[in-house]
């Protein structure tokens, strides 16, 4: 089966396959447009569900299946993350680190199955990375070796990671937030009279589906389920239909995609006028300057932080935050089932300026330094994104089960700059996520850089047919060679091989 055939026949199978209906509200207005009922958005505090862990010593996340009401006198069965520390217990914590910090964590496998944890976006030793070599069953657990934070101030992510289950364990529940802080940061919440769960606002964006109990359904669509998990439901901090009341003044979400397979193309609406709003980050920094932008695309695994200031409107007004059809999938509506459900218009998060405010305070016009990567001597690597037999592929190959360690060539030198230029041949597009090392990317082909491509990132959105180059700096300081993953942040993509091993020496 050829790659055009490929795309079409998994565009058809979206059709036959999911024939449920769309359960997010598209409407708007304070009452919740249709007659559909909104939720105040749930917001993280100091302990429960999402809480902020600041850990001052070692700790142990245990993996198990856990019940949430998502939706009322529903009870969801899900599967979490869940620890006890100083006397609070969290489920998915948001874990509040420092540059510095020395991280550790074990891991406490219950869910019945094997899984590891991944430090997404971390730059840690292989051994910590969370690589799904280092898998356990259930009933086991895995001690981490410590890892010291030197990243950057932003927003991280953590998630499960053992091969050819990650997408469903992720799917069920097993995601969360990790936040570093540095000077940086101080910085911009002091200029900005930022306060973490108050005018901070984690918003983790997730698409599920359910069924009539409140139950999860996971059923991938598409030829094997390559076009990924595509849910029909949006939450956003496990709130269906949610909604915030804000005041005139300025705030900071930080955006966390944990989706399966779904981008998200995000802008800000008062009525049918766009609103603007600014990227002050990414993946692994505070950018140099805030973007001033009227829209985002934002893709599974990716992380922005953004600034939204609602002196723009008025109490009384209700914004959206609203996703708008972004046409990454190679199917363009035409009455196919799959277009339906993959590349609609929907209402993510719905604003209510209630209140009034003195806030005077304005946007810094410096975030942060960040130097560009020197590649004049750069070796160059060139890894085409493809479809064959009915699996995607990086440069031709597939992942190798029988050897979680098969060596294709990708071998590096600690040191070494490396640009990578990955052009996809396919039809739909490929989040490319790095494990190991945070990138610049250089180039796109489809045009120039976005907003969200600036900064240090660690996930790169490549459209379908879109040519996009990056650079990377392999220096590291552990002390033996490093084996880490490239691979499509679309789960049900790399759970099907679309990932391969890279070697940088010691």
């Amino acid at each position: 089966m050829n790659r055009r055939d490929f795309i079409k026949f998994a565009g058809m199978s979206a059709g036959l396959i999911y024939t449920g209906a769309w359960l997010s509200a598209c409407g708007g207005g304070g009452g919740g447009g249709n007659g559909v009922v909104k939720n105040p958005l749930y917001i993280p505090s100091d302990s429960g569900l999402l809480g902020y862990l600041r850990p001052s010593g070692g700790f142990t996340l245990t993996g198990q299946t856990s019940y949430h009401e998502i939706f009322p006198g529903k009870s969801t069965k899900m599967l979490t993350y869940q620890t006890s520390v100083n006397g609070k217990s969290y489920i998915n914590p948001i874990i509040v680190l420092r540059n510095g910090d020395n991280f550790d964590v074990n891991f406490e496998n219950k869910l019945g199955e094997k899984s590891i944890i991944h430090w997404h976006g971390f730059r840690a030793d292989w051994q910590a990375d969370g690589h799904p070599s280092y898998a356990v069953a259930d009933g086991n657990t895995y001690s981490y070796p410590t890892i010291k934070i030197i990243d950057r101030s932003g927003t991280y992510f953590y998630h499960p990671h053992p091969h050819g289950r990650t997408g469903y364990q992720v799917y069920m529940g097993l995601a969360g937030m990790i936040i570093i802080e540095d000077t940086d940061e101080d910085n911009l919440r002091n200029a900005l009279d930022l306060q973490l769960g108050v005018t901070d606002v984690p918003l983790i964006i997730q698409d599920k589906t359910f069924d009539s109990n409140g139950q999860l359904v996971y059923n991938p669509i598409g030829m094997n389920g390559n076009m990924g998990f595509w849910g029909e439901q949006v939450l956003v901090n496990l709130t269906p239909n949610p909604y915030m009341d804000v005041e005139r003044r300025i705030y900071r979400f930080r955006l966390l995609n944990g989706s399966n397979a779904r981008p998200y193309r995000l802008s800000l609406l008062r009525g049918s006028q766009n609103m603007r709003f600014w990227v002050i980050g990414v993946e692994g920094v505070l950018l140099s300057a805030p973007q001033q932008v009227t829209e985002i695309l934002i893709a599974p695994g990716e992380r922005i932080d953004i600034l939204i200031d609602f002196r723009d409107a008025n109490v009384g007004d209700v914004l959206r935050l609203y996703s708008g059809q972004h046409n990454l999938v190679g199917m363009q509506g035409g009455g196919m089932g799959g277009s339906n459900l993959i590349n609609r218009e929907f209402e993510v998060l719905e604003f209510r300026v209630v209140r009034d405010s003195t806030y005077d305070r304005r946007i810094p016009t410096t975030l942060s330094s960040i130097s560009a990567i020197d590649t004049t001597n750069a070796t160059q690597l060139s890894l085409p994104l493809g479809a064959s037999n009915g699996q995607f592929t990086i440069d031709g190959k597939v992942w190798d089960n029988n050897n979680a360690l098969a060596d294709y060539g990708y071998n590096f030198n600690n040191g070494d700059i490396v640009k990578i230029t990955f052009t996809n041949n396919t039809g739909m597009y490929h989040p490319i996520h790095l494990h190991g090392f945070q990138f610049q990317v250089l180039s796109r082909s489809s045009g120039s850089l976005r907003a969200t491509d600036k900064g240090w990132k660690d996930t790169v959105i490549v459209g379908p047919h879109e040519t996009v180059t990056i650079a990377v700096d392999m220096s590291h300081s552990f002390t033996q060679e490093q084996v880490y993953l490239l691979h499509c942040h679309i789960l049900e993509h790399h759970d099907a091989g679309m990932m391969v091993n890279y070697r940088v020496s010691a």
